[in-house]
């Protein structure tokens, strides 16, 4: 295909179920010829293989039809996106009547693939039945395998690989659903212990009753999702998985926003910046909570933040939607200090960490009406904070 590697071929080769995942690098699949000398078969961030050659061939069986490697189906939404689905547009397109194969996170079977899974592959036009799910060893007698279209990283994405998603999307039939300005929301994560912004919930109320349109993606199917962002004239999202969704469209003409709650990080810049007209992060955080793990370790992903207010409204002001004829700062401040609650409920950090957490909220002049206990977990959290 014109602009891209083409699809390589290999013979005999064992492909063999994932036994562990670390970084959302699974230990498991293709074990490639040469294997320390492979690139494009294997996983690559950066443009550098990231994966190990697997093990546990024994007993492997002999399949013996022409078939195309997949990749790994993660059950993460971005990752899934943006380190394994992106051989699909290539492979399908040149080999449109071979099996693909894909590895399950360990001990998973069919019935555990989560919906939205099926539905990705179901968007990149690949039938279920057409689907082979490595659940033991087996021997490929004939095995092709497409580069990653674009990977995590600094890597640019070539107009190759947007030719092609742009020519799926013309195949789907995509209608794009039209707004002004769409504002892609992870409220409740931070609750649940998970990175986001404190708050997010009522940013997002007063969104609505300024006039944006905000949609929470885990609650619609893909093709919805996907929808929206085709008819978005401006998109901001909060900083998050969510972002890769619009990776699986091509180049649309509209400005994308994106709200960062973990310091200088631009998340899919690479990937964002050839898709649409402009790209922006925005400094949104004005406090962060860390999250170091008592076995050690900083886990930024699981990051808390508390909004910066003056780049919010900022930045909707500018885009004609400023929520602040609709802000009720006492009621902004409850829905914070609850988000916080599940969070430090239910986040796992070290105790120094969660005392500078507590500390800093209350720098920050929130009030958990202390004394606030978390519960149980290791000795030397068992007393009230």
């Amino acid at each position: 295909m014109p602009g891209l590697p083409p699809l390589q071929v290999f013979h005999e080769v064992p492909v063999v179920p994932v036994q562990s995942v670390a970084q959302h690098i699974a230990f498991g699949g293709p074990i490639w010829p040469d294997f320390d000398q492979q690139v494009a078969p294997r996983h690559c961030r950066d443009r550098l293989p990231v994966d190990c050659c697997p093990k546990g061939q024994e007993g492997a069986v002999a399949l013996n039809e022409p078939a195309i490697w997949g990749g790994y189906l993660n059950p993460q939404f971005g990752h899934l996106i943006v380190e394994q689905l992106t051989r699909l547009p290539q492979s399908l397109a040149e080999r449109p009547g071979d099996p693909l194969l894909f590895t399950l996170p360990p001990g998973g079977t069919a019935q555990a693939v989560p919906g939205w899974v099926w539905q990705l592959l179901h968007w990149h036009g690949l039938p279920r039945d057409r689907v082979r799910l490595v659940d033991r060893a087996l021997v490929a007698a004939t095995l092709h395998v497409a580069a990653q279209g674009e990977m995590m990283g600094k890597s640019v994405t070539s107009p190759a690989y947007l030719d092609l998603l742009d020519h799926n999307t013309a195949r789907q039939a995509l209608v794009a659903d039209r707004s002004d300005v769409v504002f892609v929301t992870r409220a409740g994560m931070v609750a649940q212990g998970q990175g986001g912004h404190a708050g997010e919930a009522y940013l997002a109320d007063a969104l609505r009753r300024a006039g944006v349109r905000v949609i929470d993606p885990a609650q619609m199917p893909v093709r919805q999702q996907l929808e929206i962002y085709a008819g978005a004239g401006v998109l901001v999202f909060s900083e998050g998985s969510a972002i890769h969704g619009r990776l699986l469209l091509g180049r649309i003409a509209q400005s994308i926003h994106v709200l960062r709650r973990r310091p200088n990080r631009d998340l899919a810049a690479e990937q964002l910046a050839p898709r649409c007209d402009t790209v922006q992060y925005h400094a949104a955080v004005g406090h962060r909570l860390g999250a170091r793990m008592p076995g050690g370790g900083n886990r930024l992903d699981l990051t808390a933040a508390l909004y910066d207010l003056d780049v919010i409204f900022g930045l909707f002001a500018h885009l004609g939607h400023d929520p602040r004829p609709y802000w009720d700062d006492a009621a902004y401040r409850t829905a914070v200090v609850a988000d916080l609650r599940g969070w430090l409920s239910t986040r796992r950090t070290d105790e120094d960490q969660t005392l500078a957490n507590l500390d800093l909220i209350k720098q920050a002049g929130f009030s958990l009406d202390e004394p606030f206990t978390l519960p149980p977990r290791a000795p030397q959290l068992h007393r009230a904070l």
